[in-house]
């Protein structure tokens, strides 16, 4: 059985750049919300717009709880994180799903966010999610790199400590 892949935007766009989304949609069953499908509407490549259709090799996630949005958007704001309408619905997604879905995101406030909720095991890099594939190759950008999403996570276990009120457990 295939693991499940919850994919931000910008993943997205970068697979298809990279030339890649096919190798990790044989890898794994891939999700996305509703608002990342509208965001995903072209990629560059060899300085030409190419439009992404995806809708036949992904499952969209259509009903996200305005009670976990809210929730999102609520520790968002108490992190100090500025966090976009894909990645928002995204991890509002992934609280609502529960067990079995993984986001795949390389959006530092994202990650940072993911690890303020304690969502972090809940998450993969996009360099993670393609070595469970086979993929070796060298030529991910940085904020691909497991390092940097580590780097992230650690940052949101700082700010967990910095800003949650003292009162929660």
């Amino acid at each position: 059985m295939k693991r499940l892949l919850l994919l931000d935007a910008d993943v997205v766009i970068d697979l298809h750049t990279l030339g890649v989304f096919e190798r990790i949609s044989k890898g794994f069953e891939i999700y996305i919300t509703k608002t990342v499908l509208h965001e995903v509407q072209y990629y560059k490549s060899s300085g030409k717009k190419i439009r992404i259709n995806i809708c036949d090799r992904v499952t969209v996630i259509e009903n996200v709880s305005l009670e976990y949005l809210q929730v999102v958007q609520r520790e968002a704001k108490e992190a100090r994180l500025g966090i976009d309408p894909g990645e928002l619905e995204s991890i509002a997604c992934l609280m609502q799903e529960g067990e079995g879905l993984i986001f795949c995101t390389c959006d530092k406030a994202a990650i940072k966010l993911l690890a303020f909720m304690n969502l972090e095991r809940s998450s993969i890099s996009l360099e993670k999610a393609l070595r469970a594939t086979g993929y070796q190759k060298k030529n991910l950008y940085p904020r691909h790199w497991d390092k940097t999403f580590i780097e992230g996570i650690r940052d949101g276990k700082a700010l967990r400590v910095l800003f949650k009120r003292l009162t929660e457990t």
